[in-house]
């Protein structure tokens, strides 16, 4: 696969999840979940939402970075594996909003955390076998899915 071609599909595939994130999450434009998750009880460690927008924006353009270079690495067992658990991890980043936030399901969402652990970690592990950039870009997804897991299960726990 072409460079450019690579970077487009990447770019889309990272976009969609954004996009679809984003038409749930507790922002201005959604009050009534901005209120509902306002509400919730959470761990201190939580941090404030300006964090999570820019720690989502560096994963959303490290995992558009990761998945642009896997894609061009010729096709094999495990360049197929890295992009199967790479696509996994893009549908749990649009998936997690639509339950937390558009279902409002904090049992489900954390169920969602958890797959998010098998498929970053799966991520980080594959790609490393393909192209050492693709699995380093991979890795901050998958050390924050682990710390999200410990805010989800914190939110679940005092709020059941």
């Amino acid at each position: 696969m072409r460079n450019s071609t690579a970077i487009l599909l990447a770019g889309s595939a990272v976009a969609a999840a954004a996009v679809a994130g984003g038409r749930f999450g507790p922002t201005p434009a959604h009050p009534r979940t901005a209120a509902w998750y306002a509400r919730l009880r959470k761990s201190p460690l939580t941090p404030p939402g300006p964090v999570f927008a820019a720690a989502w924006t560096i994963i959303d353009g490290l995992l558009w970075y990761g998945g642009s270079r896997l894609l061009v690495q010729r096709a094999s067992p495990s360049r197929n594996a890295a992009l199967g658990f790479w696509g996994l991890s893009i549908l749990g980043v649009g998936g997690f909003s639509w339950v937390l936030f558009g279902r409002k399901r904090l049992d489900e969402a954390l169920g969602v955390t958890a797959g998010m652990i098998v498929t970053s970690v799966g991520l980080v592990a594959t790609a490393e076998a393909v192209d050492r950039k693709a699995a380093i870009a991979s890795a901050p997804l998958a050390a924050w899915v682990v710390f999200a897991s410990f805010l989800q299960e914190e939110v679940w726990r005092r709020n059941r």
